[in-house]
């Protein structure tokens, strides 16, 4: 993923093993960055399971 001109970043989405999880092909989500919200949408694409407590982050600086 890449914000502003060239800033690629990196995240985990983080899925409870203890609840019931649904297959999903998309999740969207909005970012948190220290001093707020980053606004639009992020969206993590592919074969991916979501639950109630999915957690996505933290944001780390990509290579």
């Amino acid at each position: 993923m890449t914000f502003g001109p060239g800033h690629p970043v990196h995240f985990d989405v983080q899925v409870p093993n203890g609840t019931r999880q649904v297959p999903a092909d998309e999740a969207s989500f909005t970012l948190q960055a220290p001093d707020g919200q980053i606004p639009g949408a992020s969206f993590a694409r592919g074969r991916l399971k979501v639950a109630i407590g999915t957690l996505i982050g933290p944001v780390r600086h990509g290579a």
